[in-house]
């Protein structure tokens, strides 16, 4: 697509990895995460997406995760309630509704634990639209 808009925060976090050998191994981690918002066309007054808006965005889904412990959050338990590896892959959150403020057809969002480590995930936009989950602000 030829226009992206990308806006970046960070977060600390810890979580614990177990593996087949059952020994759990606990770490935290400082993280810098780019949301980057896509579109084929600019949308009303000739923007993608508010810059201000992508970052109000960014930082409402950090602030659910920055400072926790991944671990305690029931979000990332199992049907069962048994308790599962906290990474980017296992979990994404929904961003939330731009008010008309722009309206991309896909997002990427990237976790840069370190230089030499990242993971992502990228997001077509749904028939209800991109960000169709909840209202800025509400």
């Amino acid at each position: 697509m030829p226009f992206s808009v990308c806006v970046k925060d960070r977060m600390m976090y810890s979580h614990t990895f177990t593996f087949d050998d059952g020994v759990p191994f606990t770490t935290g981690c400082t993280a810098v995460v780019t949301a980057t918002f896509e579109g084929a066309a600019l949308g009303p007054y000739d923007i993608l997406i508010d810059i201000l808006v992508a970052q109000k965005l960014l930082r409402e889904v950090m602030e659910l995760y920055d400072h926790k412990n991944l671990d305690a959050l029931q979000e990332f338990a199992r049907p069962d309630g048994s308790r599962r590896n906290t990474t980017v892959e296992a979990h994404h959150h929904s961003v939330l509704a731009t008010d008309g403020k722009g309206l991309g057809a896909a997002m990427h969002i990237k976790l840069e634990e370190s230089d030499v480590a990242l993971a992502s995930y990228w997001e077509e936009a749904r028939p209800e639209g991109l960000f169709s989950a909840c209202a800025v602000g509400s």
